[in-house]
């Protein structure tokens, strides 16, 4: 009887990475549908002026992002964000995203310090350095296969070795297990 639970189980995590692979496209393609038939619905099937739309679209886009990169404070932006900072729960989850989107993204650099090796114990963790604080470090280390969620520890410099990775190795290194 352990024989076949091992086996299942054993079967179950080999197929896992297919399914959640395939789980992520059909949300992505089922959003991205839902999107593209409200537009052809509105449009009465017209592939033009759903093409034209899309076009618009992406235009829009675009003219969003210059005046985002132009003017940091973006009034449509600024504006979107005061609202949301009004609502209890939703204003937590939606500054921690950003936040983080920040950091990885390269746009807070004085908040991100670098990649580093955290030893504890006769271990070593892999971390990303958000501030120094005296002769200790805050540091966030992230959960693998999923490193939105993790630890920050405040760690003496002495038990860090900083890494010569950039943000996107260190992802890969944590989301790949190691193996990249």
């Amino acid at each position: 009887m352990k024989e076949l639970v091992a086996k299942i189980s054993k079967g179950i995590f080999a197929i896992l990475p297919f399914l959640l692979l395939f789980w992520i496209f059909s949300f992505v393609y089922e959003f991205c549908a839902a999107i593209f038939y409200s537009i052809f619905g509105i449009t009465n099937a017209n592939l033009f002026i759903t093409f034209l739309i899309f076009a618009i679209t992406l235009a829009l886009l675009y003219y969003i992002g210059h005046l985002v990169d132009k003017n940091k404070e973006f009034l449509l932006i600024r504006i979107t964000e005061i609202i949301i900072a009004k609502i209890p729960v939703v204003k937590s989850i939606y500054s921690g995203i950003k936040e983080v989107l920040n950091i990885f993204s390269g746009k807070n650099q004085e908040g991100y310090l670098g990649v580093a090796y955290v030893n504890v114990g006769n271990m070593q963790f892999i971390g990303f350095i958000t501030k120094e604080e005296g002769e200790h470090y805050w540091v966030f280390i992230p959960t693998t296969p999923n490193p939105t969620s993790g630890f920050i520890l405040k760690i003496h410099k002495d038990n860090i070795k900083i890494s010569d990775l950039s943000i996107s190795d260190g992802f890969k290194k944590i989301i790949s297990l190691g193996v990249k």
